[in-house]
């Protein structure tokens, strides 16, 4: 695809983007430290099909250089905003951890605009963690194959060193302040939820929460996948993603509708 790039200027804000592809319009949300590189194996696979849009969000990739860091629910807004900006009224929606978390508030708060929602390893859920607990909980985010594959960890580096130690650390609190919990039973929409069966930073628990509790919600699991199951199994992940949201019609009775040549 010939690869579009925009720059919007949000208040005190600009987003950066990536688009490409034509068809109905789908938004994929990186997660934390992330960047549209994030998606390098998922965007070739709905080019055909769809209207891709890839913002980085505020602090990470080229949006890098905020005055402030945004609150998931601020950033959440922020989205609508730059949806209003690119004139997409309604679009399905891919979000990867803390993407995801956003695209829960999105999808809570105005379910008018988004109309499938995909959610990968979706943060949100709190944890209440005991000195052993939390030790346990760092030895597994310090095991490389948490963060995906070994040909996606050089990837991981670069953009956390690229949006630096501070960024890092405030983006995390607003992630573990915020509770998606109550918001669960307002996402109306169709929902798949992707989850790594190995993933230690969003456990498979929370999936099977979300799961319960978001009305039209299924669950695929991914073996062989840790937190970052677009990067861990790019084929099965795909494949999943472009059957929920671009589901194969039905075929037609013989002698009903066009003639067969």
């Amino acid at each position: 695809m010939v690869e579009e790039r925009t720059r919007t200027r949000l208040g005190e804000f600009r987003i950066h983007a990536a688009h490409g592809g034509a068809g109905p319009p789908v938004v994929l949300l990186h997660g934390l430290s992330g960047s549209r590189r994030w998606w390098r194996y998922t965007v070739p696979a709905l080019e055909g099909r769809f209207r891709v849009h890839v913002p980085e969000m505020v602090g990470f990739g080229a949006s890098r250089g905020a005055p402030r860091q945004p609150g998931i629910p601020e950033m959440a807004r922020l989205l609508l905003h730059w949806l209003d900006a690119l004139d997409v009224e309604r679009t399905a929606f891919v979000g990867h951890s803390m993407g995801a978390q956003v695209g829960i508030h999105m999808a809570a708060r105005w379910p008018d605009r988004i109309h499938r929602l995909v959610l990968a390893s979706a943060a949100g859920v709190p944890r209440t963690l005991s000195p052993l607990a939390a030790a346990s909980f760092a030895a597994d985010l310090a095991w490389p194959r948490s963060w995906g594959r070994a040909t996606f960890l050089p990837t991981i580096a670069a953009d956390a060193a690229r949006a630096g130690p501070r960024t890092l650390t405030r983006t995390l609190r607003h992630i573990l302040a915020d509770d998606v919990r109550p918001l669960l039973a307002r996402v109306r929409v169709p929902t798949l939820l992707v989850w790594g069966r190995h993933d230690p930073v969003t456990p498979l628990d929370d999936g099977e929460l979300m799961a319960r509790e978001i009305p039209d919600a299924r669950l695929v699991v991914l073996d062989r996948a840790a937190h970052n199951p677009m990067a861990d199994r790019p084929g099965p992940f795909n494949r999943a993603i472009l059957g929920f949201l671009a589901p194969a019609e039905p075929a037609r009775p013989v002698g009903l509708g066009r003639s067969l040549p």
